[in-house]
């Protein structure tokens, strides 16, 4: 039997192939290096249940109060954010449509950008105010009005709620007129 370049080839591949399998096998992460939780068995009542969890700066992982997690501004920061989702995405089905007029398009790429600046200002204006000492904020702009959400436990004095005005006026350049602020229990 006479073995020719075709017979070479294939047994080199037939090599080549085995040798991958081999390396994958020993390099391949093993139970060794799977990080052991809480039980090693998982029973069906426990299956789809999750916990909040939360890492901070140290990596540490901690399990989040599920009450605070499922707080009314948590809530409605949820809420606000599944509205804007929905919008950008429709307006962004405008901005690509081919069939859409210019015109239709134009307005649509003009109310993305103003949706884009004003959850800009809004990120901007709670981060001020998380600064100046409140445990959680919410800010709100529709058009012209602005609405701040304050957590009540933060004690909401006279003083606190002209700063929280100024922050807001000077962020969003709303008129003071147009600015509510409103305690949540």
């Amino acid at each position: 039997m006479k073995i020719g370049k075709r017979h070479v080839m294939l047994a080199g591949l037939v090599l080549a192939l085995g040798a991958a399998v081999y390396l994958n096998w020993q390099f391949a992460p093993t139970e060794r290096f799977v990080v052991p939780t809480r039980s090693a068995a998982v029973s069906d009542s426990e299956l789809g249940k999750a916990k909040f969890v939360s890492a901070d700066a140290s990596g540490d992982v901690r399990e989040v109060n599920s009450a605070k997690a499922a707080s009314p501004l948590a809530e409605s920061r949820f809420n606000r954010q599944t509205a804007r989702d929905a919008v950008l995405d429709e307006l962004e089905k405008q901005i690509k449509d081919t069939s859409s007029d210019a015109a239709l398009k134009a307005q649509a790429l003009e109310s993305r950008t103003t949706q884009v600046n004003n959850i800009q200002k809004e990120n901007t204006t709670e981060t001020l105010i998380k600064a100046k000492g409140f445990s959680d904020c919410m800010v709100m702009i529709n058009d012209e009005k602005v609405t701040v959400l304050l957590p009540e436990a933060d004690g909401l004095t006279s003083e606190k709620i002209s700063v929280v005005t100024e922050i807001v006026t000077s962020q969003t350049g709303a008129d003071i007129a147009n600015v509510t602020i409103t305690p949540v229990k």
